[in-house]
């Protein structure tokens, strides 16, 4: 388990500041990637499949990947962070940071330490410095960090056991995500490291296990084992990933953007794209307005 858990890396997408007055809402949608909102002023009612929570100033309000959400506002000048965000590996019926670490859907800030990491995730995201990217995904481990901390506390307040001796967590876990028996391959690790930070490479199974100093067959099952994907599975998903920030945060042409991550064909990256988010290239641009 430990081994699985290490290999997932949170890819960072967008973080903006919306201000919004009583009259508006959220229609009903499918989530296709995870979502965390810091609340700054007003009120609000969020449903998450179907459940209402009240959130106020200070509200963490962690949105899982596959969740159904509809929101509206309950006062004036209602203004939040929402910051978007998807993980590297997949993680089937379920949400890890929910199921597995216990993230509850609101979090109360305790001395507005989740704040000051919103607030520099934004600022760095606005910079023109060349590690902002570097700077950015390292307060985004902290946030997620600091969430996993204060879930924890809530689960351990709320069970007869301590949260640590709770049996059915890794039984449940089982059945969702494929487990190695083995600690992570530092040489898969350079593989998958030089891949998130240059997805739009072009990449062939031959030169991937070269990198890794494996044969081809060994990279290959290698990876898989450690992974639980493909190695072009893993590529296409990174680059998913890198694909989904770009629509989030610029004004690019959608044909240029498959160009740019390695796509020659924009229709077929049109169709890879809608296999992962569940929507078009453009409905998801479209949908950042909330």
């Amino acid at each position: 388990m430990n081994s699985y858990i290490n290999a997932i890396r949170f890819n960072f997408l967008y973080i903006d500041i919306y201000s919004f007055g009583r009259t508006w809402v959220y229609p009903e949608d499918y989530l296709p990637y995870c979502i965390v909102r810091y609340i700054l002023s007003g009120s609000a009612s969020f449903f998450v499949d179907g459940k209402e929570f009240k959130v106020t100033v200070g509200d963490i309000v962690y949105l899982p990947v596959g969740c159904r959400l509809s929101c509206h506002a309950l006062n004036e000048d209602f203004q939040f962070y929402s910051m978007r965000f998807a993980t590297s590996v997949n993680y089937n019926n379920g949400d890890l940071l929910t199921d597995y670490f216990y993230v509850p859907t609101i979090i109360k800030d305790q001395g507005e330490l989740g704040r000051q990491y919103f607030d520099h995730i934004y600022q760095w995201v606005k910079s023109e410095s060349e590690t902002k990217m570097f700077r950015v995904r390292g307060y985004l481990d902290l946030l997620i960090g600091y969430m996993i901390e204060q879930g924890k506390k809530d689960a351990s307040q709320k069970m007869s056991a301590p949260f640590f001796e709770q049996d059915f967590t890794l039984e449940r876990i089982k059945t969702r995500i494929q487990q190695s028996d083995v600690q992570l391959d530092s040489r898969i690790q350079v593989v998958i490291d030089y891949i998130i930070l240059h997805p739009s490479e072009q990449y062939t199974i031959l030169e991937m296990s070269r990198m890794a100093e494996l044969s081809e067959s060994r990279f290959r099952t290698l990876f898989k084992k450690q992974v639980g994907k493909k190695p072009l599975e893993y590529l296409n998903e990174i680059r998913m990933m890198t694909a989904a920030r770009k629509l989030l945060i610029s004004g690019d042409n959608i044909s240029d953007i498959a160009y740019e991550i390695g796509f020659e064909d924009p229709n077929y990256f049109s169709r890879i794209f809608k296999k992962y988010f569940c929507m078009t290239p453009k409905q998801y641009r479209d949908n950042a307005k909330y």
